[in-house]
């Protein structure tokens, strides 16, 4: 379960992508949401905010498992490449978080609540106030551009690091097999 020293293990790498996953599956389920007056509305909303509750879940609990299990830097990286690895991770982390906390703050002054795959109600904690609910709405909303962003950036460099300087990066994050079938 624990990594080898020179890729991310079992544990970071699966968060990795049920995480990847579960934002895709947020965007689908806001792109298709249908209008407020719409049937089903409410439906889809209760599955939007669900998944993205569990990115929070598994956003924590990868940024815990990272601290328990650093990863070791890739060799052959400029100071640049460094840097840039980790406020990109750093970024992505607090995003992760800002979006689902955002969103929930905006469903709960809002009075809508949020319950979990309609199984646990975790309620309303505030009085409903539109005027302090639209802040949130606004974070919430220009969070998902700021994800494209990094999201893109992320992947540019994974692409970068495989197709242009021809290393290891990418495989470090993938299970061993399909890293050995990438390698060149």
């Amino acid at each position: 379960m624990r990594k080898p020293a020179d890729r991310y293990g079992t544990i970071a790498m699966t968060l990795h992508w049920v995480i990847v996953a579960l934002i895709a599956a947020t965007f689908v389920l806001a792109w298709v949401l249908p209008r407020r007056s719409a049937p089903g509305y409410e439906g889809w909303l209760s599955l939007h905010k669900s998944v993205g509750l569990m990115v929070l879940v598994l956003a924590l609990g990868r940024l815990a498992w990272r601290r328990v299990n650093p990863v070791a830097l890739a060799r052959g990286l400029a100071p640049i490449e460094v840097k840039l690895s980790h406020v990109t991770h750093l970024l992505l982390y607090a995003i992760l978080i800002i979006i689902p906390v955002s969103g929930y703050l905006f469903s709960s002054w809002d009075g809508e609540g949020v319950t979990l795959f309609g199984l646990v109600h975790l309620g309303t904690p505030f009085t409903t106030d539109r005027g302090l609910a639209r802040p949130w709405e606004l974070a919430h909303r220009l969070g998902q551009y700021v994800v494209y962003a990094i999201v893109g950036l992320h992947v540019l460099a994974a692409l970068y690091h495989y197709f242009v300087k021809r290393d290891q990066v990418l495989q470090r994050m993938l299970p061993p097999a399909w890293g050995a079938r990438l390698r060149r």
